[in-house]
């Protein structure tokens, strides 16, 4: 059973940075690194991108807290016009994306090489043993989402842009986010603030709401927030001065307990 951490930062304050890259002994040429690399390099774009430059992929799996085994879910399958096969997962945010408030969005599925990737399964016991949940919430599997999100930009002076816009929260009680790559990048500031401020620009946010800014520059440089605790935001990707194109990638990992509710 997962250790519960009552008193790290994450569980205190609602976020903790962390470097993975050293904390996992993964260096810069680690072929399963390069393998996630290669993935977000041929990401589809999100079918839900209005010419916002974001490209995505999403899965689901489920995780038993009391012998720590993982099993990814399979995903939906819809036959096209042309006689092909795609695969695709449904992605609910309910009233916490305003930007596509109740819509249950189709999002394209994993490829068999990410489902496969070792690190991604490091990653995904790294971030449950950040996780605190009772006694009662342990007897039960845990929903795992995992997002492949992409933030390209094609030409200098364009912007892509994350969704939701804003200060938010995402639903699921806890969520981290790995950095990949980035790559003549400027912009993508990740910005946390305390819960009222969902909904909201940073700029429209007082000082003493602003818990903390920082810019994920290095491959695995990560963090993670409890989600009751805080709001959060990453700004928009710009193309850095002398570049013809950015891109930031990023892996999200969310967990939700699959309880029974009344």
């Amino acid at each position: 059973m997962t250790t519960v951490l009552t008193t790290s930062k994450l569980q205190r304050l609602g976020y903790e940075r962390y470097e993975l890259a050293s904390t996992l002994g993964v260096s810069p040429v680690d072929e399963r690194l390069r393998s996630l690399t290669l993935e977000f390099e041929r990401l589809p774009l999100d079918p839900y991108s209005r010419n916002d430059g974001r490209y995505r992929r999403f899965g689901r799996g489920v995780l038993l807290p009391w012998n720590a085994e993982f099993r990814w879910m399979p995903d939906a399958v819809a036959n096209m016009p042309d006689g092909t096969t795609v695969s695709f997962n449904d992605y609910r945010q309910g009233r916490h994306n305003p930007e596509f408030s109740g819509l249950v969005r189709q999002m394209p599925g994993l490829t068999e090489g990410i489902r496969s990737n070792s690190l991604l399964a490091e990653l995904i016991e790294f971030d449950f043993a950040q996780t605190a949940w009772n006694e009662a919430e342990l007897c039960w599997p845990v929903h795992v989402g995992v997002h492949l999100l992409k933030l390209s930009v094609d030409r200098p002076g364009g912007r892509a842009v994350a969704s939701p816009d804003m200060l938010h929260q995402d639903g699921e009680p806890y969520t981290f986010a790995h950095l990949i790559y980035r790559r003549d990048a400027e912009g993508g500031e990740n910005v946390i603030a305390t819960p009222e401020y969902a909904g909201n620009l940073p700029e429209a946010v007082a000082d003493e709401g602003i818990l903390d800014r920082f810019v994920l520059h290095q491959p695995l440089a990560s963090y993670g927030v409890k989600d009751d605790l805080v709001s959060h935001y990453v700004a928009p990707v710009t193309v850095a001065d002398g570049a013809e194109t950015a891109e930031r990638a990023v892996l999200l990992i969310d967990f939700t307990p699959m309880a029974q509710r009344a």
